[in-house]
Formats: C-alpha cells, structure tokens, sequence
C-alpha cells in the first residue's frame, strides 16, 4: 500500500512526537511495547520517517530517555542562588517536583522503566545516571547556601540531607492517582529537621 504524504513538520518537533508515542506506549505497556509499527502508528507518522529519525530501537529509546530528561528539567526553578532565601529555594524544588507527579505523572512512570534497562543500554544508564545526580546536586547546594546563610543547622549535613529528602519525595512517584496527600506532610518533617534552632526571638533564623 501506498504510503500517504505527510505534512511538513520540522526535525526537532518530528522527534518529540515520536517520543511522546514511544513514552505513552512504554507507561501503557512497558519496553516490550516499543515496536515501530505500534510507535509510528501512535505518532500518526510513516514507519519510513520513524527510522528516518530513530535507525534502531536503542536509538529509540535514548530519544525517550533524553525528551523525558529535557522536559523534567524544564519544570525546575531557576538555578540555586546563593543569594536568595535557601529555605524558599528548596519548597520551590519539592513544589516542583511535586507538580510533575501531579501534572505529567508519565514522565516518572518512563523514568522507572527506563531504570529496569540496567546495562543492556550503557548510553542510557549513563544519562540518566547523570540526570539524578545533577537533580540531586541542586537539593545539597541549596541545603550548603542555608548552611552558610543560618537557615539550615551548622550540623547538617548536605549530601545526606539531600538523599534523604530527594528519596523520601521519590517514593511518591510509585502512589499513582490521589497518592500525593501525604507529599507535603513527609516534606515538613524532613524539612523541619534540617532547620536552624529558633533565635532568642523565637523565630527561626
């Protein structure tokens, strides 16, 4: 069968069509759904023009892999600022994040299947390697500015602190629908632990 004309659409929006097909199919059914065929189909392109763009299914799924990395980051807040409050800069990040499992859950379901790869996709594994401790390292620099600023206890210790609370908000990526209510609470305890003593005023300082 003759294949239809398809209207222009340029490269890099081609791409993110086929990775949203591939990241929907991949959240409905796992990484045994990745067929071209059935990815071509969900894009509403030619399975022509999907090897045009993606050769092999590696090439595939590193498309996914990085489209679901850029648009992840694109939800954060501005890089840490040594100048601004580090207590609002990390609610700011939590508050973030919390809004990606709300608002595009599909992106922490493609990142936990993209997690079952292990070394089968080397390219992969360290991208996303790198993904997460870049993620991470923006938890432990805000938590070192409100070290130096007094927010945050002398004591504490960013990297750990960062773990704990990256791990603990993580954990709701598994809850699905309505399982968020718990986020902000969890948040509070973490935070309050990391919290400076109250000044002589009473107040946190």
């Amino acid at each position: 069968m003759k294949e239809k004309k398809q209207p222009y659409v340029r490269g890099a929006e081609r791409r993110d069509l086929i990775a949203d097909a591939a990241r929907a199919l991949m959240v409905e059914a796992g990484l045994a759904a990745l067929r071209t065929r059935e990815v071509a189909a969900r894009a509403g392109i030619t399975v022509s023009t999907l090897h045009f763009h993606v050769a092999t299914k590696s090439d595939l799924i590193a498309l996914v892999a990085e489209n679901s990395r850029d648009q992840f980051l694109a939800l954060l807040p501005e890089a840490p600022d040594p100048d601004l409050p580090a207590r609002t800069q990390l609610r700011a990040e939590a508050r973030a994040y919390h809004d990606s499992l709300r608002d595009r859950p599909e992106l922490a379901a493609c990142f936990a299947q993209l997690q079952q790869l292990g070394g089968s996709e080397p390219h992969v594994a360290e991208m996303l390697d790198e993904f997460t401790s870049g993620w991470l390292r923006r938890y432990e620099t805000i938590l070192e500015f409100g070290c130096t600023r007094g927010e945050f206890r002398a004591d504490l210790a960013p990297l750990p602190a960062a773990l704990a609370l990256t791990g603990a908000l993580t954990s709701f990526a598994q809850r699905g629908e309505g399982g968020l209510a718990l986020y902000w609470p969890v948040y509070g305890e973490l935070e309050r632990g990391f919290l400076a003593a109250p000044s002589f005023g009473g107040e946190r300082r």
